[in-house]
């Protein structure tokens, strides 16, 4: 049987792999009014772009993407592109585009790597027009230099080649950028030496400034714009700004009216109760000094703490709260286990990543090892609850736009 296909929207957004970045473009893109649609990845390849004339693909890891796309996945989105369509692509889902093991080779163009690679970048950072594209749709009525967000960004090998320019370049870091977990502003520059080899790892991020943050490509007769500022950073107003102007220049359409904004107090049924099981992990982790508070688009964790996985099971547990979620009943035994084994185990997990950072080499308990099986990636009870949940969001917004 193909999967449903959703009711025709002018622009789609690939879903899978996504999880706490796919729900941030589909909500950012909704607050200002672009009429979308999330499919699947096996949506997309039987026709679901049909009719669609853009492509938004949000951040998470591009290899993940890659593989649940596959062959099919991938040349649809080639021909989508080849007979005209639109690709808007933040942060991993740029760095999906380009021509590596892990890509599309939509583009001709490869990840920066060695002396050109700052991974561990959050925060706001000031960005200007690159020479060529001061009349680019995406800078009418900012000022520039702009005040934009990335969070964890890849970079770009090149800043231009022959189908490719550079719409926005960094510049000087705004107050609040972090490195790892290094508030800039409040670093000596002259302990980025001692400090980069004390993490072992690219902290200083004053060779970034004059490097591409958005590049524009051609391939066919489409067009890329590949964005490692996240333009769906929630609260910004300025990223905002910039997905309003493409929403009219690229589909000469007006913004929408969004829909009203669901508030937590309206959730019911278990993912309510999702919600108060994962916000109590979460202040057991803030207890320990494990992440804090920084703004409202993401907290700051410790280097080696697991604050993106904490933070994006209790904001999708959220999300499906105040979303129609399916009852109890419909759960699998299996998916039950998960979240029990979650709730029973997290807080001794917590501990254990404190402990470790402040120097005690004991064990990992065996959920923190099936949880966290590598560097950067989520397996165990805890990947299969983050997979559920992504699914089951996917589900509830596809069911509310029938």
């Amino acid at each position: 049987m193909n999967p449903a296909r959703p009711r025709s929207t002018p622009a789609r957004l690939l879903w899978d792999a996504g999880g706490l970045w796919s729900l941030w473009t589909l909500e950012a893109c909704r607050a200002q009014g672009w009429d979308i649609a999330p499919v699947s990845a096996a949506q997309l390849r039987e026709n679901g772009l049909d009719q669609a004339r853009a492509l938004v693909m949000p951040g998470g890891w591009p290899s993940l993407k890659r593989a649940a796309l596959g062959q099919a996945g991938a040349a649809a989105i080639k021909a989508f592109l080849e007979a005209g369509g639109r690709y808007l692509g933040f942060c991993g889902g740029a760095g999906l585009a380009l021509a590596e093991d892990d890509g599309l080779g939509l583009v001709d163009m490869a990840r920066g790597r060695g002396r050109r690679r700052l991974p561990s970048l959050s925060g706001p950072v000031m960005v200007a027009p690159g020479p060529e594209a001061a009349e680019h749709p995406l800078w009418r009525g900012l000022e520039t230099p702009a005040r934009f967000h990335v969070w964890f960004p890849g970079q770009f090998a090149a800043e231009s080649g022959e189908s490719f320019y550079t719409v926005a370049r960094y510049g000087h870091p705004a107050p609040g950028l972090h490195t790892a977990d290094l508030r800039v502003d409040q670093v000596d520059q002259t302990q980025w030496p001692a400090l980069e080899e004390a993490y072992g790892l690219r902290l200083d991020p004053s060779g970034l400034a004059g490097r591409a943050a958005v590049v524009e490509a051609r391939r066919g007769a489409g067009r890329l714009l590949l964005s490692y500022l996240h333009l769906d950073t929630p609260g910004d107003p300025v990223g905002g700004q910039a997905l309003a102007n493409l929403w009219r220049t690229w589909l000469d359409l007006e913004p929408k009216d969004p829909p009203p904004r669901p508030t937590a107090d309206q959730g019911e049924g278990p993912a309510r109760e999702w919600t108060w099981e994962a916000e109590a992990l979460w202040s057991r982790g803030e207890a320990l000094g494990l992440w804090r508070p920084r703004d409202q688009a993401l907290p700051l964790w410790r280097r080696g703490a697991r604050g993106l996985e904490f933070h994006s099971l209790r904001s999708l547990c959220q999300a499906l709260a105040v979303r129609e979620c399916p009852p109890r009943a419909g759960l699998s035994p299996e998916t039950l286990a998960d979240l029990e084994e979650l709730w029973r185990e997290g807080p001794a997990v917590l501990a254990w990543q404190a402990a470790s950072l402040a120097g005690d080499d004991q064990p990992p308990p065996p959920a923190a090892r099936s949880w966290f099986p590598a560097p950067r990636r989520s397996g165990g009870a805890l990947g299969r609850v983050l997979a559920t949940l992504e699914g089951a969001l996917l589900r509830a917004e596809q069911a509310a736009r029938r």
